[in-house]
């Protein structure tokens, strides 16, 4: 019998070891099953408050065992979730008194929109409890008369008669009507400083969010058109124009003005000819490294293999851009860099920025012209803000090398003053360069490493 007694005791006394050691392993308390629970919950309001305004809440957590962590605050509007916040608790009784709720004033916002406040208490132990409160969000009054603060000049835009949202300029009195492009902000006040609601830099061109006065301006761009009216739509945020719009044409296809740009996909044969219209300056505006132009009849010929290409024109730059923005070498390589573009005219635009992989109107298309013979026509120049141009080859625009071109020293030939290959896989501008239009001509049928360009002038 005693024997039986000392093996029990034996096996009792590892089971307090084993868990003890437990204990140890884990590092931290390990409290009972409890729930918080939450009190004297007040809002601010009982159903309504205003976009642009801040909802208050006070509420008591309590939990009678467990020590609290968290209470997870959620505000969801319709069923997204606008807004949340995490608020550190400690112990086990938190007061919480005149939290704040930033309620926002965005686009689409409906009248009376429905609208709720999640609270969420936590424990340490992940126990937690749930309360909601629905409201509605009204919006903001809007005054009769907003005002467009653009190039340190003020305009008053008057609601619409027929639609409670839009505001419009007065019809301009200018020959050349209001700016086709602007930066500005849009107030319920003539000084910013007073203004209770103000509107200005978005994502995207010719949309708005509500800032602080000191925030940055919206993009309003609607090139090619004449402008005789500035809309804005305080429903959806957005700005748009009362005008007209030119009627631009290739091939009797018309190019649809999107984001600053004209844009459409047109299929073209090899050799044939066809018609432009709407260009004011069609001579300077035309591809040469696509279309070759008879001024005797006013017609063009398209020069490369026959497809379906991208077509991309600029009223500011006043250029026609062909591509296809998803090649790849070996059927095309891409030019990227600064101090260049494919228009045959500068533009100061080009004397900053640039290395963009997006922007059409900052890349290249090298397109075969032939057997492993590849061609663009650049504007090259130095009057850059970083006082040079330098410009790359890359195989896509991924910023992918890996089938391009390797330039070496004796790769270039032609009109080569003031021009050299620079560290990284390209030309860039020397002692003596002077600035303008140049033909590059690469051969790659000599293989990796033994590419050549060649470099020729057209015009200043």
């Amino acid at each position: 019998m005693m024997k039986h007694n000392n093996l029990f005791l034996w096996l009792l006394g590892l089971t307090v070891c084993w868990l003890a050691s437990c204990s140890e392993e884990d590092g931290r308390v390990k409290y009972p099953y409890s729930c918080p629970e939450l009190s004297g919950l007040q809002f601010s309001t009982t159903d309504q408050t205003p976009a642009a305004d801040s909802l208050y809440f006070s509420v008591k957590i309590h939990d009678p065992e467990t020590p609290l962590s968290t209470l997870e605050v959620k505000l969801i509007v319709g069923e997204t979730l606008v807004s949340s916040q995490s608020i550190r608790t400690k112990g086990t009784d938190v007061s919480i008194v005149e939290k704040g709720i930033y309620i926002p004033f965005e686009a689409d916002l409906e009248e009376n929109q429905e609208a709720k406040v999640v609270l969420t208490a936590i424990n340490v132990e992940g126990s937690e409890v749930t309360q909601t409160f629905d409201f509605h969000i009204v919006r903001p009054q809007i005054p009769e008369v907003l005002y467009l603060h653009y190039n340190g000049e003020v305009v008053e835009m008057t609601r619409s008669a027929e639609n409670p949202y839009l505001y419009l300029t007065e019809v301009s009195g200018s020959e050349e009507g209001y700016p086709m492009e602007l930066t500005g902000k849009i107030s319920t006040t003539e000084s910013l400083d007073d203004a209770e609601l103000i509107w200005g830099a978005a994502e995207k061109s010719n949309t708005a969010v509500l800032i602080e006065a000191s925030g940055p301006s919206f993009a309003f761009d609607y090139r090619d058109w004449f402008v005789e009216q500035i809309t804005f739509d305080v429903m959806t945020f957005k700005l748009g124009v009362v005008g007209f719009q030119k009627n631009l044409k290739i091939k009797e296809t018309e190019l649809i003005a999107s984001e600053g740009l004209f844009r459409a996909q047109i299929s073209f044969t090899q050799g044939e000819e066809f018609e432009m219209s709407g260009f004011e300056d069609v001579e300077h505006a035309y591809n040469r490294d696509f279309f070759s132009y008879n001024p005797d009849n006013g017609k063009f010929t398209f020069l490369r293999k026959s497809g379906t290409w991208e077509i991309y024109y600029s009223s500011k730059f006043n250029y026609i851009w062909v591509a296809r923005m998803s090649d790849t070498a070996p059927t095309c390589f891409w030019l990227v860099g600064h101090g260049f573009t494919c228009a045959p005219v500068w533009n100061e635009a080009y004397n900053s920025g640039g290395w963009n992989l997006e922007d059409i109107s900052q890349l290249g298309y090298i397109v075969p012209i032939g057997e492993q013979k590849y061609q663009t026509t650049v504007y090259l120049s130095n009057t850059h803000e970083w006082e040079s141009f330098e410009i790359e080859i890359y195989s896509d625009l991924q910023w992918n090398k890996d089938k391009g071109m390797e330039l070496q020293a004796g790769s270039l030939s032609g009109d080569t003053d003031g021009i050299e290959l620079s560290a990284s896989n390209g030309i860039t501008s020397g002692d003596g360069f002077v600035p303008g239009y140049y033909r590059l001509t690469f051969d790659t049928s000599q293989g990796v490493g033994k590419e050549t360009l060649h470099i020729e002038r057209l015009s200043d």
